[in-house]
């Protein structure tokens, strides 16, 4: 059968959402990687400080000591000699002597000289244990970001251009065949051509209206921007369309008159105020501003006025007796209901 426009862009959509789903399969497998890198890098950092200081601390106390004792020599020769010779030349007297001597002045090495010694080693041993710890750690983290960022680069870019390439050729088929099936369908059973689109931008627009709404906002076109909001009859729309425009808004009803006719005021006001539940201080801003700019003694629209003012009145004050509306959004209601009643009471 002949494609449907709506099967072109149902291709253009699935299309983006697969590039969005490969990009982020991308990057978590990448994050993924990373990771496991890091931890593997944190677990051969620390065997290797492990089994620096398992092989060097012992290495280091045994020359502390031997040192140490060395210098001990003297002072004990010295001690055993005075013993001895106060024991006469005894054996038992001589160990004695030894014991004695040799006691105490290890006591005194260990205490004032091995022991702080030691303890400073250690310190300086572990300070240089930690420095080169974080070192080690800032240059693994360097060093995974660049490869994560050029793996991301080098994989994600061919992805992107294949991606682009392929959504090019949708768009060109797609093209052609906006082109090519109100032709084969003939005059006789074709639908109007003000009914279908004629381009692939048309069927984009169709399927989003904030395409066309926002390029008549942007072109200051604001009568036929709330013109085309209004005749979707979609509360959502109408209140898009408020949006874009609310930094102009004061602006707009502060020229004399506005630059919106009564017509779109009006319909304005009656949409708005069927929906308070979303945006209600977007809305009744809009309601409040073209309240006041409406022109209660225009012929063309007196047989109307009335019917509609009372249908946004009921709106406001339905949703400003509402226990869900929030205590700051019942000051604008209050105020935009008496803006309505004030005009109802001119339009009798």
């Amino acid at each position: 059968g002949t494609p449907h426009p709506g099967d072109i862009a149902a291709a253009i959509n699935g299309l983006r959402a697969q590039l969005l789903a490969d990009v982020v399969g991308l990057v978590n497998a990448q994050r993924e990687d990373r990771e496991a890198a890091e931890r593997e890098r944190q677990k051969e950092l620390l065997i290797a400080v492990s089994a620096a200081i398992t092989r060097d601390l012992p290495v280091q106390i045994e020359k502390l000591l031997r040192k140490e004792l060395k210098s001990l020599a003297p002072a004990v020769a010295s001690e055993i000699a005075a013993k001895t010779k106060q024991g006469g030349g005894n054996g038992a007297s001589e160990a004695k002597a030894i014991k004695d001597a040799v006691a105490p002045a290890l006591q005194q090495a260990m205490e004032n000289v091995v022991v702080p010694k030691f303890e400073r080693a250690c310190g300086e041993m572990f300070e240089q244990v930690r420095s080169t710890f974080e070192r080690g750690m800032d240059d693994i983290a360097t060093e995974l970001y660049t490869q994560k960022e050029n793996a991301i680069a080098a994989e994600v870019g061919p992805l992107v251009s294949s991606l682009r390439a392929a959504s090019n050729e949708v768009r060109s088929a797609a093209e052609i065949l906006l082109t090519d099936v109100p032709a084969a369908a003939g005059a006789s059973s074709a639908p109007p051509a003000s009914a279908q689109p004629t381009s692939l931008a048309d069927l984009e627009s169709s399927m989003d209206p904030t395409i066309e709404l926002g390029r008549l906002v942007d072109e200051g076109q604001l009568e036929d921007a709330f013109t085309k909001a209004l005749g979707l009859s979609s509360v959502e729309m109408v209140t898009w369309v408020c949006g874009k425009v609310e930094p102009a808004r004061e602006a707009i009803f502060g020229q004399s008159p506005a630059p919106l006719s009564q017509g779109v005021l009006l319909s304005l006001m009656q949409q708005l105020s069927c929906d308070l539940d979303e945006e209600p201080t977007l809305k009744l801003a809009w309601i409040r501003d073209s309240c006041l700019a409406i022109d209660p003694s225009d012929a063309m629209l007196s047989a109307h006025m009335r019917p509609i003012l009372e249908s946004v009145f009921g709106g406001l004050h339905e949703a400003s007796q509402s226990p869900a509306t929030p205590a700051a959004v019942k000051g604008d209601l209050r105020l935009c209901v008496h803006v309505v009643n004030s005009l109802l009471t001119a339009c009798r």
